[in-house]
């Protein structure tokens, strides 16, 4: 896979750096994104979107990592507008699509960190399905109008669009590490809607949880980019017994430890990235590497960020615990580093 950008992804991440450019931690650039029509970069053509591929959403996931901006790309365009674009019935992507490309319309998805393994349970009851169960930790729910829902039914994993004011659902915002993302637990009591999903649900679910999981880890790559960019800088400035930090050795030790960290990870996010034609096997193990290397690499960029700041490092002042915030949560939302370390082992078991 080229692990290079195309011109136009280029240009496309420096015109987003360049309207991002002071913003910071936990400011909302919904309105910026929406400007630009990023809404529509997941979402295929036919339904109002812009058709592009996972190396475009993964330059403007990079950018909103850099910034910490609140913006409901990741939630709504990304995994709900990837689970109705590969799971969704015809009918169903042309009924909810357009809205969520344009940004008119804000949705969630509603599944586990595995996507084909939920906690809300649904019974079919003719063309009715009734919907009981709670999610805890669902990104986005706090401000959209429409819930993508996986259900478990009797006859697998079945997808399901409900309104978040419909009769039998709660919604119950939850503390969270990260101070710059919301997290909310979706009950369900005896909600009915209707069946969405299309043929071969299960096995749309396992790729759009692939898709998904390459986007989380260049928003990871993003993070970890800008803490190291903060730590050259500081150690370029603040002086220390008549130097700049910068010159002694054991900094620049845990500055191009940290340079090292961030580049394997991006390389492993761009490998990815660039795997969205291939099947879905192969693409699950290229995003299960790319996120072990960029979440181990925002967790270690943002601890060694706040060690050579010193003690302006470790203030609520400093925009640093965000970052560290941020990588620390990013490594649970879609399930933790050792089992996607298996799953990449798994393959070169089966390799051998």
């Amino acid at each position: 896979m080229a692990l290079e950008l195309t011109v136009e992804q280029s240009d496309l991440r420096d015109a987003l750096r360049r309207a991002l450019s002071g913003t910071g931690p936990g400011d909302d650039v919904t309105a910026l994104i929406d400007q630009m029509g990023l809404f529509e970069i997941p979402i295929p053509e036919q339904y109002g979107g812009a058709g592009c591929g996972l190396k475009d959403v993964a330059v403007v996931m990079g950018e909103l990592g850099r910034t910490l901006g609140r913006a409901p790309f990741l939630p709504s365009a990304v995994r709900a507008g990837w689970a109705l674009s590969l799971a969704g019935s015809p009918d169903s992507c042309a009924r909810y699509l357009p809205g969520i490309a344009a940004g008119t319309s804000l949705a969630a998805l509603v599944t586990g960190p595995r996507f084909t393994d939920s906690g809300v349970t649904a019974v079919r009851t003719g063309d009715t399905l009734t919907l009981r169960g709670s999610q805890p930790a669902v990104i986005g729910a706090e401000r959209c109008d429409l819930l993508v829902v996986v259900a478990s039914t009797a006859d697998g994993p079945e997808l399901a669009v409900i309104g978040t004011d419909a009769d039998g659902v709660a919604l119950h915002p939850r503390e969270s590490l990260d101070l710059t993302r919301s997290l909310t637990t979706v009950v369900f009591d005896g909600a009915q809607t209707s069946a969405v999903g299309g043929p071969g649900v299960r096995e749309a679910l396992e790729r759009v949880e692939a898709l998904c999981l390459t986007a989380l880890a260049a928003e990871e790559v993003g993070a970890a980019r800008r803490c190291l960019e903060l730590s050259v800088d500081h150690c370029s400035s603040r002086e220390q017994f008549g130097r700049v930090i910068g010159s002694f050795q054991a900094i620049k030790h845990r500055l191009v430890d940290m340079y090292v960290a961030v580049e394997l990870a991006e390389a492993a996010v761009l490998d990815a990235a660039g795997s969205d034609d291939l099947p879905t096997g192969e693409l699950a193990v290229a995003a299960a590497t790319a996120q072990v290397l960029a979440s181990r690499a925002a967790v270690f960029a943002a601890e060694e960020s706040i060690q050579v700041h010193g003690g302006i490092g470790f203030t609520w002042e400093h925009p640093l615990h965000h970052y560290f915030r941020r990588a620390k949560t990013d490594q649970l939302i879609l399930g933790d580093v050792p089992v996607h370390a298996e799953t990449v082992a798994a393959a070169l078991i089966e390799r051998s």
